[in-house]
């Protein structure tokens, strides 16, 4: 029975820390470049300036976050964050096959159809974006974790299965909603 517990904990522990979150600053902040008071200072975060928090396991105390304002990735000392919504990942598939190709890996054509520069993180890959800039990766086949975010926007996540000799494209856009 105890190791049926235990077990339980750890799956539901990893569940709760690799969820995404929205929160605030709640005092002013140094946002560095690691999870450390030693690291490099990318700027000074203001209270109730608005991040999304990677996730609630921490490094020497420190959530890795994004400031939703400048689509910064860093971190701040959790004892100055209001953890608030749970941002959950979508369920849908974003990424559209278009063909077979003679390339054994998936190839994708992602094309950024904002006045926004995107950041694209597929598994632990950055890939940048320019506006209305249009690339080709070719990605070994497999799942991948994705996370899409620009400058004053909520970061997008999801996961893709990419099959071989399978070619691919997507298309970011910013939706707008109102509360």
């Amino acid at each position: 029975m105890k190791k049926q517990i235990v077990l339980l904990f750890l799956l539901l522990s990893n569940c709760i820390y690799s969820q995404s979150y929205l929160g605030s600053i709640t005092k002013q902040v140094n946002f560095r470049a690691g999870a450390s008071s030693s690291d490099q200072i990318i700027s000074s975060l203001k209270a109730q300036t608005q991040i999304f928090i990677i996730s609630l396991e921490t490094e020497n105390d420190y959530y890795n976050i994004i400031d939703i304002n400048t689509d910064k990735e860093g971190y701040v000392h959790k004892s100055f964050v209001k953890i608030g919504k749970l941002i959950s990942k979508s369920n849908e598939s974003v990424f559209t096959p278009n063909g077979q190709t003679s390339n054994y890996n998936s190839e994708v054509k992602i094309f950024n159809n904002t006045r926004k520069t995107l950041t694209l993180k597929l598994n632990t890959e950055l890939f940048y974006f320019s506006p209305y800039e249009t690339k080709n990766i070719n990605l070994t086949p497999g799942e991948y974790d994705f996370r899409a975010s620009a400058p004053g926007v909520i970061p997008y996540l999801g996961t893709e299965n990419l099959n071989s000799n399978q070619g691919y494209s997507w298309q970011f856009y910013i939706v707008s909603r109102r509360s």
